[in-house]
């Protein structure tokens, strides 16, 4: 009885927003163009009339088969923004793959030229991808680009980024989520990179919050970020404020362009936790397997603590006997690094400036990629545009670079 009464309700809750589209509120989410300072694009998210989270609703909506008729709602006042959309950026409207087999809302998307549409396919739904390609060619003809969501997660796997040659990937915010402190993270993010460049995609790195994260994706060359570090969602099509672009213009991404320069530590360096005894570092690594600097009074480097070699032992305590200069190039540190004994000949390096201080670790994958981008002589982009800029530079409004994904690096 409590099953069939949950359902009822739901289904009135849904009747009332088919019925009545006024009680849905529309946000838009900015999508930042880390390179020029500005936003690119504009993503639409809905916002219902009760104290249930979004998600829930669209939860609701796939379990009762009704996922189209909530779509179809929100795709309409979504796309009813298209005459305010700014010159120059982009509209992402989000839509279950499920939903594109739906006459109501293929006819409701095809009524609009698509210039300038992203069309994200969400990711709570599963379907075999073969069957999205008829709709997609259709609504590409009418100039729309697409997009996986929350991609290296869930149901956005390798088959469906092959057979829907999305023109943007959306790296899911678990990924981006401390990946600062996370190599493996850094090496799946450079991952899709590569898979984006064979696909001559964009990437959009989301759920982005903390600077750390902001530095290491654009030191990574990812050009599109989004997440509440550089801009919440809103009601208008708002600009960057003036404090995001300060952070942008503040943040320590800005990268030589890859090629005969000279390449050094300081640019891979990445601050880690730091402990004042060796003990308050081992808890730190016991709860998170990241590394720990232990400094002294004067921020000087005396102990690193690591994660374990083995699961079962505890983490490693290593006096920091030796230290990197930023400006050490990265040929050089690489050979000290494998010039190191045994095990630890993979551990971590610490970097000091001229003072002794401690500026960061540089992790050995971190190196090995490093070396790998250099070895590439991939041409790249200038790190920053002129803000004055007309042309696009890193959206999904205009002509995309083969380039892209290497920006910077």
């Amino acid at each position: 009885m409590g099953e069939v009464t949950h359902r009822g309700r739901w289904h009135r809750r849904l009747d009332a927003v088919c019925a009545d589209p006024a009680l849905l509120r529309l946000v838009l989410h900015p999508v930042v163009d880390v390179a020029a300072g500005r936003v690119a694009g504009y993503e639409v998210l809905s916002r219902f009339p009760s104290a249930v989270p979004t998600e829930e609703w669209f939860r609701a909506a796939r379990a009762l088969g009704r996922d189209a008729d909530l779509d179809l709602v929100v795709l309409t006042c979504a796309l009813a923004r298209l005459p305010h959309l700014p010159p120059g950026t982009f509209l992402t409207v989000n839509a279950s793959p499920t939903s594109l087999s739906d006459d109501r809302v293929m006819a409701a998307l095809l009524a609009h030229d698509l210039t300038g549409v992203v069309l994200e396919l969400t990711e709570h739904a599963d379907c075999d991808p073969r069957d999205l390609i008829g709709p997609l060619t259709r609504l590409r003809a009418r100039g729309a680009l697409v997009a996986l969501d929350d991609v290296g997660t869930g149901h956005s796997g390798l088959l469906r980024m092959a057979v829907v040659r999305p023109d943007i990937l959306k790296i899911d915010l678990q990924l981006v989520r401390d990946l600062h402190h996370d190599l493996v993270k850094r090496s799946l993010v450079q991952f899709l990179g590569e898979c984006a460049g064979r696909l001559d995609a964009w990437i959009i790195a989301e759920g982005v919050e903390t600077v750390d994260e902001l530095d290491v994706l654009r030191g990574m060359g990812v050009p599109l970020v989004q997440g509440f570090l550089l801009a919440r969602p809103g009601d208008d099509f708002d600009p960057l404020t003036a404090p995001a672009r300060h952070l942008l213009d503040a943040s320590r991404a800005p990268v030589p362009a890859a090629g005969p320069h000279p390449r050094h530590a300081g640019r891979l360096a990445r601050r880690t936790k730091t402990a004042r005894d060796v003990a308050g570092a081992v808890r730190a690594v016991s709860e998170e397997p990241a590394p720990v600097v232990v400094v002294d009074a004067e921020d000087v480097p005396r102990v690193i603590v690591l994660p374990p070699h083995r699961p079962g032992d505890g983490p490693r305590v290593e006096p920091v006997e030796t230290t990197l200069a930023p400006e050490t190039p990265v040929a050089e540190v690489a050979a000290r690094a494998v010039a190191r004994g045994g095990a630890v000949r993979f551990d971590p390096l610490v970097c000091t400036d001229g003072t002794g201080r401690y500026v960061g670790v540089v992790g050995f994958e971190d190196l090995v990629l490093d070396l790998a981008a250099t070895s590439a002589h991939v041409p790249a982009a200038p790190a920053h545009a002129p803000a004055h800029s007309t042309a696009p530079v890193a959206h999904p409004a205009g002509p995309r670079p083969r380039t892209l994904w290497r920006r910077g690096a």
